[in-house]
């Protein structure tokens, strides 16, 4: 539902209750003061919940904690609220998609490296509503899924290019040796038994930045090794050691959690450092 006809539903409640309950021109005028009140209170309600939400969001964020951040914010908002024009609905929806389009333009660039064509996008918008003949939408989908599947390929691979290099640096700098690919170690002999696939085990990890920085990630602590984690470097960790013994690895979150590191707050590239103690069951 629009937020418009909320508040419409709302006022229209009240102006309900206002001529059920009152008569009279002073009845009247109290009424008008009334809902006026009331419409405030309810506007408050409604903006307390946004900034509510701005905050929640912002708590994965924390740039949008500052008060710069805060600041920038409540300027969008009022230059929002300076947009739209009464009784524009066509104006108003071209608005909130010109707005739209812009914001997925800017995260395109700091995804992919590419600039869209705001000037391309109007066009083709202009072309789909004033042509003679209907755009078959499926057609255009179906390009434009493939076409985001060759950018997102061409980012897989460069991210990949470049934690490879990160990660041979990080371990160059720790001296650790090439266990597998996309990981680094330094296993000392231990008097335990050798895992192998197809081993249960249990297993504590933890999993930081090079800063220092822990991250929260929801590997399991019961696994039979080789199963659910086997394209992820935790395999080729665990078969390196031995039951009961800890040991210090480096990956790089494009390898640990592919596309997924975004949702971490992880750049692909980061390196990671993994302290790992399995133990059988």
């Amino acid at each position: 539902m629009k937020i418009r006809n909320i508040l419409s539903i709302a006022a229209a409640g009240m102006l309900l209750a206002a001529c059920s309950s009152n008569s009279g021109s002073n009845s009247v005028a109290s009424a008008d003061a009334s809902m006026s009140a009331k419409g405030d209170s309810l506007v408050y309600c409604f903006g307390q919940m946004r900034g509510a939400e701005y905050l929640r969001e912002a708590a994965s964020d924390t740039t949008m904690l500052s008060a710069s951040a805060k600041q920038e914010y409540l300027r969008g908002v009022k230059a929002g609220l300076d947009a739209v024009k009464a009784n524009k609905e066509a104006y108003n929806k071209g608005l909130f998609l010109g707005m739209q389009m812009a914001m997925n333009i800017n995260q395109f660039a700091d995804d992919y490296g590419v600039k869209l064509s705001n000037k391309v996008f109007l066009e083709s918008v202009t072309e789909a509503i004033t042509s003679d003949s209907v755009v078959d939408g499926n057609q255009m989908q179906s390009k434009f899924y493939r076409l985001m599947k060759e950018f997102n390929d061409e980012k897989e691979a460069r991210d990949k290019a470049a934690a490879t290099e990160a990660l041979k640096t990080a371990a160059a700098g720790k001296k650790m040796a090439e266990i597998a690919e996309n990981l680094y170690g330094d296993i000392k002999l231990a008097e335990g038994a050798k895992l192998k696939d197809g081993d249960r085990i249990n297993v504590e990890i933890k999993i930081s930045t090079l800063a220092g920085k822990t991250i929260d990630a929801p590997f399991p602590k019961n696994l039979v090794i080789g199963q659910r984690l086997n394209n992820t470097p935790l395999t080729a960790a665990f078969t390196a050691l031995s039951s009961g013994q800890t040991g210090t690895f480096l990956t790089t979150a494009q390898a640990l959690f592919g596309q997924r590191c975004g949702q971490l707050g992880l750049e692909p590239a980061e390196v990671l450092q993994l302290d790992i103690t399995p133990t059988l069951e």
